[in-house]
């Protein structure tokens, strides 16, 4: 039996209308095509996507988890044993709008994405995506985390490693993606020895990079939370290669007992390629490659290009890294020396009341000056005591840190994200319900314009994200539904599921998901007074505006029959927009709270015939038809002409009444000059009569 949940509905419409063509499960749930296919789950427990997979959920594969994933095995057309499927939280943001690009991948050194889908998961009450691998050959070439890489001999290197990642790094790239996952625990090696070549495992089922260890991670990204990282480049895949590369062919872990601060200091005052190298020349004549693709100045760093032309034989001269300025004396911060500005401003960052002291009795700028005879940093430094006087000591530091090092992600309150991953670690923090005070001091403080205008001629893009980010603010200023931090959150991530606490145990990509969930959730005892709240409002307005933003005005109405009428507006248009069929459970909704909508009219007999018609579609679920009733405008301007007309006739009624009041009121000369009138009327009379008497008798006598 189909789940409720997650089942195609059947094509609707009005009656007499020619049934639509069902859409894809994609175009109902997103708008868009992200290839998620529908899935049903079955009284006995199995669980399809489509007609081809089914996955069990009493088999798991914890050993093809990856982080805050669960692994079932699942079979392909009845074959047992070739895929499993993996289903993601969607706290670590799947990335649903790279689904499509992945699966038309065909290189065989990347483990093949078979399908996704929407399943309602029964285990856990709830729906989850979905994504169904081909099951890797091989073993993991870092079986645990502290332990020590598999063994490829020097020689191979390049061949088994090396050229395999490469060739899948080019494919994506001209697909305009990043794999955003490249580590050692996440490559497979296959094949006998001597002959044997690296697969690289999925990264779809988190943001990108998001699980990846600093130590794979530039200095600067590695500082940021793994939410706030940014969806990065091909650059940063590079990157990631290349430690894993020097880890494999030293045949070491290098990060294993060591923390994350560490590594990034040492990044920072060693560089990159001497920490992966060890300060030797790497076996397989790989280092040249290596110092290629661990440049620390990412536009020095070597692209797909670059490391192509490499392994073509051609190798392209390394070029210099990024110069990390040392004072000649060492500043001494928590009982460690600190030589350069980018250590110290994480340090910092990490100990603000210490760092508060520091500042104010160790003289701070004051070591700054004499070390670091630069005067654009000292400008900054003027300016930054400038702006910031009074600040609290967390924007104080937060400002500081971009002063001393502009490459750093903005650090304020235990948030570190770039502005490219901001919306991203907004969800995250949407996702586990905390506190987002600091997400919106962020954005108030303009601290991201900040950032971006220490740098503002070394980014592309700097201009477009300063307007995005002041549009942010502007969203943040209004208070009413539909803005606020619940449209900043959709603006700035384009692909994250409806985020509402009414629809925590759903998957919902798109207004079309969204309807499917709201008659899902009106089934239930407990579901909410108001059908649409705000994260549902903002979200519809960024996925698609046209169902919504031109009814806002009546959905933020505080008057009842007006929301009502905004809101079934919107609804009936994502079931028109989307082919969506009978929503019996929405229909019932609407219509147990259109009471307030239907006494707008005026006539009596109107409300009731439009009651008795409404009842006739309790169980249709045609949300126009319903619409049709309360938001027709021709019975409308009908109402309101006769209702117009009724009120001056009671007007014409009501100054009778009065005048007859009126005269009522003086008793003594009541009906004087109506009798006047009558006197008047009988006398011409009778005077009449008498002259037409007195003629015919002249006539008659001569």
């Amino acid at each position: 039996m189909e789940s409720d949940r997650t089942k195609t509905p059947e094509a609707g419409g009005s009656a007499g209308d020619e049934a639509p063509r069902p859409m894809s499960a994609a175009q109902k749930n997103a708008g868009a095509d992200y290839s998620v296919m529908s899935a049903t789950s079955h009284a006995d427990g199995r669980v399809m996507i489509g007609n081809d997979i089914e996955i069990f959920p009493t088999r798991p594969r914890p050993d093809l988890a990856s982080p805050d994933t669960r692994a079932f095995e699942a079979s392909f057309r009845g074959q047992p044993g070739g895929v499993y499927a993996l289903l993601c939280s969607n706290r670590r943001l799947p990335r649903v709008a790279s689904i499509g690009t992945y699966k038309s991948q065909r290189n065989q050194h990347i483990i093949r994405l078979v399908e996704a889908g929407v399943v309602d998961w029964k285990p856990e009450n709830r729906q989850r995506l979905a994504l169904v691998f081909e099951t890797p050959r091989g073993r993991k070439m870092l079986p645990t985390p502290d332990g020590k890489p598999l063994p490829i001999s020097p020689d191979r290197i390049v061949s088994a490693l090396i050229m395999p990642v490469l060739s899948v790094l080019n494919d994506f790239y001209h697909a305009g993606m990043v794999h955003g996952a490249i580590s050692p625990d996440n490559m497979y090696l296959t094949g006998a020895e001597g002959s044997e070549t690296v697969v690289l495992g999925e990264g779809l089922s988190s943001a990108p990079f998001y699980r990846l260890h600093p130590f794979f991670e530039t200095a600067e990204r590695g500082m940021a939370d793994p939410s706030g990282k940014g969806p990065g480049s091909i650059k940063d895949d590079l990157y990631a290669l290349g430690m894993s590369v020097a880890m494999i062919a030293r045949r070491q872990n290098l990060y294993a007992g060591r923390t994350k601060q560490q590594i990034i200091r040492d990044k920072i005052e060693a560089g990159s390629y001497v920490l992966a190298s060890g300060g030797e020349r790497l076996p397989g004549g790989v280092s040249d490659f290596l110092r290629g693709i661990l440049n620390d100045d990412e536009n020095q760093r070597w692209d797909v290009e670059d490391a192509l032309r490499w392994a073509d034989g051609k190798r392209p001269a390394p070029k210099q890294p990024r110069v990390t300025l040392r004072a000649a004396r060492p500043f001494i911060f928590k009982d460690e020396k600190y030589w350069d500005l980018r250590t110290i401003a994480m340090a910092m960052s990490e100990n603000i009341p210490e760092a508060i002291v520091a500042l104010e009795k160790d003289h701070f700028d004051l070591w700054v000056k004499r070390n670091f005879e630069d005067k654009i940093l000292n400008d900054r430094f003027e300016k930054l005591w400038q702006r910031e006087k009074g600040s609290s000591r967390e924007r104080l530091m937060a400002s500081l840190s971009l002063v001393l090092d502009p490459y750093a992600p903005v650090r304020y309150r235990g948030i570190s994200t770039f502005g490219e991953g901001f919306g991203a670690s907004l969800a995250e923090k949407m996702a586990e319900g905390g506190d987002l005070n600091a997400h919106a001091e962020i954005i108030n403080n303009q601290m991201f314009s900040t950032w971006y205008g220490q740098r503002f001629n070394e980014i592309p893009d700097a201009g477009l994200w300063v307007s995005t980010f002041e549009k942010c603010r502007n969203f943040m200023t209004q208070k009413m539904a539909g803005y606020g931090m619940e449209r900043v959150l959709y603006m700035l991530n384009k692909e994250v599921c409806c985020m509402s606490p009414v629809l925590k145990d759903y998957v919902v990509l798109g207004p079309g998901g969204l309807l499917l969930a709201l008659e899902d959730i009106s089934r239930r005892p407990d579901r909410p007074e108001s059908i649409l709240d705000r994260h549902m409002m903002a979200f519809i307005s960024v996925r698609e505006p046209k169902m919504i933003d031109p009814h806002l005005g009546h959905v933020i109405s505080r008057d009842r029959g007006y929301h009502l009428v905004g809101v079934a507006r919107t609804l009936a248009a994502i079931q028109r927009r989307f082919n969506i069929g009978p929503v019996p459970g929405v229909g019932s909704w609407l219509i147990s709270m259109i009471g307030p909508a239907v006494d707008k009219f005026n006539d009596r007999d109107m409300r009731q015939e439009i009651a008795k018609r409404m009842g006739k579609l309790q169980d249709s679920g045609n949300l126009a038809a319903i619409l049709e009733l309360i938001d027709n405008l021709a019975l409308v301007q009908d109402d309101i002409a006769r209702f117009a007309l009724a009120r001056r006739e009671f007007n014409g009624l009501e100054q009778e009444k009065t005048m007859l009041a009126q005269q009522l009121a003086k008793r003594s000369n009541y009906g004087r000059a109506t009798g006047r009138q009558v006197a008047m009327l009988v006398s011409a009379f009778l005077s009449s009569l008498c002259i037409l008497g007195y003629m015919m008798l002249r006539l008659t006598t001569g």
